[in-house]
């Protein structure tokens, strides 16, 4: 069985008919897209463009407060081509809780579950980017071998590198340690970063730090966006 997994943070001021017109355009055969910053508005147009066969947000789960402001409406959404999310809901211990969605997606021939999450900024949030990434570590943990991937804005790591022990998070008063719970070498699954088997399969040639770039801050490129995948 083929799936083919998407993971794009559009930014909360992007030009939603041309995302949308992008992912139209790299959907093959049954596929799951995961989007972060991703406003009501947009979610709407984007849904409107797209001919999915199933789709969730999570800002449906849990709606902003009236005085809450700006960072309350950016959500994360999933949308499924080829198969029927059976469930979805969110992480509620987390800090920002409709920054995550877990989905259960049920395929032709099997079930397939999804986490889609967008990482705070250590800029704006220090110790409660480091906190948030703890609960969606815990999360991670509890699902176990049930988890078949997760798709995310990591907002991390501070230095990439193939061999997950040199891999350097941000200290975000706990000395990048609760990144590593997810992405480092302290991790608590057994879900593999997919870029990196991509790398080792193709033997490509080795770009350091980062292994390839996803987003570009100031002039200083990063991989941000990662997708991890079970073994199956």
């Amino acid at each position: 069985m083929k799936i083919r997994i998407i993971q794009w943070n559009i930014s909360v001021n992007c030009t939603a008919h041309k995302i949308a017109g992008y992912i139209a355009q790299s959907i093959s055969g049954q596929t799951i897209v995961n989007l972060q910053e991703v406003s009501e508005k947009a979610y709407h147009e984007i849904s409107s463009i797209l001919m999915t066969s199933d789709k969730a947000y999570s800002i449906d789960l849990r709606r902003p407060g009236r005085y809450e402001g700006r960072n309350r409406t950016m959500g994360v959404a999933t949308f499924v081509f080829g198969g029927k999310i059976a469930h979805y809901d969110l992480i509620y211990r987390s800090v920002f809780p409709e920054r995550t969605l877990f989905s259960t997606i049920q395929f032709e021939k099997r079930k397939i579950s999804v986490l889609n999450f967008h990482s705070l900024t250590g800029v704006d949030y220090k110790k409660a980017k480091s906190s948030n990434f703890a609960s969606i570590a815990d999360f991670i943990a509890e699902k176990g071998d049930t988890l078949d991937f997760f798709a995310c804005d990591a907002n991390e790591p501070k230095t990439d590198a193939l061999d997950d022990n040199e891999v350097e998070f941000a200290d975000n008063r706990d000395k990048g340690f609760n990144a590593s719970l997810i992405f480092g070498v302290n991790k608590v699954h057994t879900l593999r970063d997919a870029y990196k088997i991509h790398i080792q399969k193709s033997k490509l040639p080795i770009q350091t730090n980062p292994l390839a770039t996803s987003h570009v801050n100031g002039g200083s490129h990063k991989r941000y966006d990662f997708i991890y995948c079970s073994k199956e």
